[in-house]
């Protein structure tokens, strides 16, 4: 039974995601022994006493070094992460739907031992043949830098992986690459996520396809087949479940309030207002007023 280490940040309010992932994660993530690394900053959580659980002190640093210096939370448990076959790393918000073989989201022997998710929200007809239109970090200056021109995939942070040794290797090359940034106070265009895809540029990787990471917000224009397909979906983070945006990032005390009136009327009424603003920044402040 292949050994699988599954790394997790739940940071402040994040932790509102936790049990969610990993219920859905241990019915539908087989055939494999799973062993769960919680970095966070609250004390006690569901199933946070299992067996199968590590949980690892964290402090909240905030935007957005929560999400840049993951690689280096990583090594701080690398020398129990190389008893383990492979492993995996996925956003807060990530919750499986649909039965996963490990067979699917593990790398093949003509791959680099690396796994990525293809982001959704940057593939299809729009960005086909055009890798410029990526947001890939341009400045030559940045490590994570990526040439015009270069480029045939657009993964996301959310989701990667792969075997023991190579994930460990690029963790090392990553911790290493952003505090070179950092040191000449750069930050790369989309944090981590542009390190990733600069490290994966001339790499072979399994790309696993949106099914395993489908926006749960558009889950209902799916077909019954199509939504059969979908494996892994990426919760919405501005959702009034989870109390909008700015509740979850501890930017407001106020958490949005989860009933018919906020969710038909003003959420609706404020995207609807926002549109004739045109002040960039009131109108974004608008729209997300109620989470949008």
């Amino acid at each position: 039974m292949p050994k699988v280490a599954i790394l997790y940040i739940a940071l402040g309010r994040y932790i509102t995601f936790w049990k969610k992932f990993y219920e859905s994660c241990e019915k539908y993530l087989s055939p494999c022994e799973k062993h769960y690394f919680v970095w966070t900053d609250n004390s006690n959580f569901d199933y946070s006493k299992n067996k199968n659980v590590t949980v690892i002190p964290a402090q909240k640093r905030g935007w957005p070094y929560d999400t840049l210096l993951r690689f280096e939370m990583f090594l701080q448990q690398e020398s129990a992460l190389k008893k383990f076959d492979y492993i995996f790393f996925f956003n807060a918000n990530m919750e499986f739907v649909n039965a996963v073989d490990l067979a699917e989201i593990t790398p093949r022997e003509w791959h680099d031992g690396l796994v990525a998710g293809l982001h959704p929200g940057h593939c299809g007809d729009t960005y086909a043949d055009q890798p410029d239109k990526f947001p890939y970090e341009r400045r030559p200056e940045s490590t994570a830098y990526i040439p015009y021109g270069a480029g045939k995939d657009y993964v996301c942070g959310a989701f990667n992986g792969g075997t023991s040794a190579a994930f460990l290797k690029m963790c090392h090359t990553l911790a290493k690459n952003i505090q070179t940034d950092l040191k000449h106070d750069l930050v790369a265009r989309v944090d981590d996520e542009s390190h990733l895809n600069a490290y994966l540029i001339n790499k072979k990787y399994l790309l696993c396809g949106r099914a395993y990471g489908f926006p749960a917000g558009q889950l209902h224009r799916l077909t019954p087949t199509s939504l059969a397909m979908v494996k892994i979906v990426s919760r919405a983070k501005d959702s009034l479940e989870y109390g909008g945006t700015k509740w979850l990032r501890g930017q407001t005390n106020r958490k949005i309030p989860n009933n018919w009136f906020t969710r038909n009327i003003m959420r609706p009424s404020c995207k609807a207002i926002a549109i004739f603003i045109p002040v960039r920044k009131w109108r974004r402040k608008i729209r997300t007023l109620y989470g949008a």
